[in-house]
């Protein structure tokens, strides 16, 4: 219940569904506006919706951005971009739920409408108490992420920066070139790690520490893996074929770090992927919509929902062979409801749609079609560069101020996992008698 004081006397009112979803949306929204002001009072940009795309992309931890020259930006500046992907990193409102005194069913409606998954994992009886949990994870791989780069050879200001973006798999950097700047194995190598860290549930590693009860989300870390790895190989065995890049430990070195970046949403960047073969450009582009863990600051539609609209896919082949047969929807050591089926064909449909009728709106601006479908993709997947003119060695200044409002909107949909950003578009949200 939320606490609401009335003449002195403390009243209580429920906290609705409805209410929950406009409060996550007004948050970010708000944190987005809040968060373009230090570009504009700076001078780093001269117009609002600029400031906004930013900003947008800062706190949804996109990572796309208009700046064409990173060292040449204040300091300051540089550090606000990186807060605003670390505070978006596992959500504003997490945080909030976090230190708020709010508790019960308040805190639940707002934790419930940002978390991302089939289903919430709650650590314990008090969401106040997982929210704690969660952060308190994610500042310890902060530190460890900053610690690592030290030792890596990257100077303090850099080393914080990096540490904060990419635990975030946010993937703004203090170099134009990205990581390609320092022009390390060990420094990338300490990426690639933390990526992968930052991509796994949450709630996977306070189980882990708790004792033996990890197998509801070891399945899906396990399916992460292994279509990491095998992402990695696939875009290794193409540039091999096709001599893109030098040697083997070369093209094994680009994929293993591109591939990273790109299946967790991070977007950090060595090498220019828009010039490798159509192959490799277009398994990125697909490994973009996979994304990370449930739980994790990754995007996409998340392992665990790929992995079930397999296990789907491949039950309903079965129910033609043996239509009297009864199949449940499981992974070791987890079972899923007949409401977990709808929900995750539901969201696809959903997701799909919005990525096709926002490439349709980019189109509209005069993108072509590379350009378009990539940016749809990298934004509404938060990954940040895409392929054509927003590719790994652009920015997104090719974009008209009209198609970087649709991306931004694209951003915190995809941020807020799209249904808590179009429940607040239809009209039956705005009518009194909904819950």
């Amino acid at each position: 219940m939320l606490g609401i004081r009335f003449g002195g006397r403390l009243g209580t009112m429920p906290l609705r569904a409805r209410d929950g979803f406009f409060a996550v949306a007004a948050t970010w929204v708000a944190a987005a506006i809040v968060g373009a002001a230090p570009f504009l009072l700076d001078g780093t940009f001269n117009r609002p919706i600029d400031a906004l795309f930013e900003s947008m992309s800062g706190f949804t931890t996109t990572g796309a951005t208009l700046l064409d020259d990173v060292e040449g930006t204040p300091y300051a500046v540089l550090l606000w971009r990186s807060l605003t992907q670390w505070f978006g990193g596992v959500g504003i409102v997490v945080l909030v739920v976090a230190v708020a005194p709010a508790v019960g069913l308040a805190s639940q409606r707002v934790f419930y409408a940002e978390s991302s998954g089939v289903t919430p994992d709650r650590l314990t009886p008090r969401i106040a108490d997982t929210a704690k949990i969660i952060w308190g994870i994610y500042l310890t791989l902060t530190a460890l992420a900053f610690a690592a780069y030290l030792i890596a050879g990257m100077g303090a200001f850099d080393a914080v920066n990096h540490a904060f973006t990419t635990l975030a798999t946010g993937g703004f950097s203090t170099k134009t070139a990205s990581l390609a700047a320092f022009n390390s194995l060990t420094v990338e190598l300490v990426a690639i790690i933390f990526m992968i860290l930052a991509g796994v549930n949450f709630a996977f590693y306070w189980k882990a520490l708790r004792g033996p009860t990890i197998w509801p989300q070891a399945a899906e870390v396990r399916v992460y893996l292994l279509v990491l790895v095998a992402g990695i190989v696939a875009v290794t065995a193409s540039l091999a074929l096709n001599a893109q890049e030098g040697e083997l430990r070369d093209n094994l070195r680009g994929a293993a770090f591109t591939v990273t970046s790109v299946m967790t949403g991070t977007g950090y960047t060595t090498a220019d992927f828009d010039r490798w073969n159509d192959f490799a450009r277009w398994l990125l582009l697909l490994l973009m919509f996979v994304g990370g863990c449930a739980g994790s600051t990754a995007g996409g539609l998340k392992v665990i929902r790929v992995f079930l609209l397999g296990k789907i896919a491949s039950q309903e082949i079965q129910h033609q062979l043996q239509p009297k047969a009864v199949q449940v929807l499981r992974t070791r050591g987890r079972v899923f409801g007949e409401d977990v089926r709808r929900g995750v064909l539901g969201f696809f449909y959903i997701y799909m749609g919005v990525a096709i009728v926002g490439t349709v709106m980019m189109l509209a601006t005069g993108l072509d079609l590379v350009t378009a479908l990539s940016s749809v993709a990298a934004t509404l997947n938060v990954i940040g560069p895409g392929l054509g003119e927003v590719g790994a060695s652009e920015n997104y200044d090719a974009v008209s101020p009209a198609g970087r409002l649709v991306l931004s909107g694209l951003m915190i949909a995809g941020r807020l996992e799209v249904f808590t950003i179009l429940v607040l578009l239809t009209p039956a949200f705005w009518r009194p008698s909904v819950a």
